[in-house]
């Protein structure tokens, strides 16, 4: 069985949801917020946010598993500015410019971020890199973190991928924003069979042109919200892809990490990942819910899921939409133990804060020794 050693030295979007609640100064809103949950009160607002400025993009991935959610519709400038006021009023302390589209695209993406940085309020940022040259100069002094979609290794590879020409602009991009930025910059690959040999290649630029770590993720079939599956791969696929991954480790270093991902692992296992949810209740979504320009989401396994749907924000206020009886059915309608099927990178949060809630009290014992056996340090004030 395939078992790849994944460093997290420099992986600020490697760490949980759950240690990065246990900063020392959260602590008391997060017992604040679970002792509400405990008596059924679902007001406390959330601590972070991710927002899908748009959901156009400037490319059309085949494997691109928000296919199913491209509307053409972006949320626009006003509103957004307007929206980061209320972020700041409710105590929101970060937010991550997700996915949905390519957020850099978004015409007011300049003024957005100025006024993100005003306020006070983390940021990080998904792009594909095609329009980071417009932004470097902003975010390279102000953002946490920032993920750039590659995909491959060579100009040859990423045209056959993408059908696009765009190889040399995103690796200058790239440099350019690593060689700036005082937060940290990785890269994200899809592993395909179309860029398998690319995988050692893409390590070694990624690690020359300064950046801090290379994440690698498998194939998803983009079927619906929440219900796409992991691609596995051909039998002969496996030792190339494992060759590839074990050359692109040893390019580690203090400064520098190559992150699997649990669901790379499963499909090179060829076992989908079972994380035994013996729980209904999502306490997930109090921390970090999903907005978007068609509607706001439990979290971003359900986005264009309607009955996940809490409201839109283009017609309410986040606050309005936070404590509407809307919101509070959708949440008791919610079973994760039989809705939730996929890979969820926040159960840890959920078990744990679901035994809490069945003590009506936080276990802080148990919660440090998570802390410590997780083998994570955070890196981050209050970045979520």
């Amino acid at each position: 069985m395939y078992k790849p050693k994944i460093s997290i030295k420099s992986g600020k979007t490697t760490e949980s949801l759950l240690t990065k609640l246990l900063q020392d100064e959260l602590r008391p809103r997060l017992k604040e917020t679970i002792d509400k949950l405990a008596s059924d009160d679902y007001s406390s607002p959330p601590f972070a946010v991710l927002v899908d400025l748009t959901n156009r993009c400037n490319l059309d991935c085949p494997w691109c598993i928000d296919k199913y959610a491209r509307f053409g519709k972006e949320i626009p400038t006003k509103r957004m500015l307007d929206l980061l006021d209320e972020f700041k009023s409710m105590g929101i302390l970060s937010i991550v410019y997700f996915g949905g589209g390519e957020p850099l695209i978004h015409p007011g993406i300049n003024e957005i971020i100025e006024k993100t940085v005003k306020l006070g309020i983390d940021y990080a940022i998904n792009t594909n890199g095609i329009a980071l040259d417009k932004v470097v100069p902003i975010i390279g002094k102000t953002c946490s973190w920032t993920r750039v979609s590659w995909d491959a290794g060579t100009a040859i590879t990423y045209q056959k991928m993408h059908g696009k020409d765009f190889f040399d602009q995103i690796i200058a991009n790239t440099k350019s924003l690593a060689k700036a930025a005082s937060g940290t910059v990785g890269v994200s690959f899809v592993v395909m069979k179309e860029n398998i040999s690319d995988i050692s290649i893409a390590t070694k630029i990624a690690k020359k042109i300064g950046c801090n770590f290379i994440q690698f993720k498998p194939e998803y079939t983009p079927l619906k919200s929440n219900r796409r599956i992991i691609q596995f791969y051909n039998d002969a696929l496996l030792p190339k892809i494992r060759r590839e991954l074990s050359m692109a480790q040893k390019e580690e270093t203090d400064k520098f990490s190559v992150l699997v991902t649990g669901s790379l692992t499963a499909a090179l296992n060829k076992k989908m990942l079972n994380q035994n949810k013996k729980y209904s209740y999502c306490a997930a979504q109090q921390f970090v819910p999903l907005i978007t320009p068609h509607g706001v989401y439990v979290c971003p396994n359900w986005r264009g899921a309607k009955k996940l749907r809490v409201g839109d924000i283009l017609k309410s206020s986040l606050k309005e939409i936070w404590e509407s009886n809307k919101r509070r059915l959708v949440i008791k309608n919610l079973n994760c133990e039989k809705d939730c099927s996929l890979y969820c990178l926040r159960h840890n949060i959920n078990v744990i804060t679901n035994l809490a809630l069945q003590a009506r009290k936080m276990d802080l014992d148990v919660l440090e020794d998570l802390k410590e056996s997780s083998g994570m340090e955070i890196s981050d004030r209050y970045f979520i």
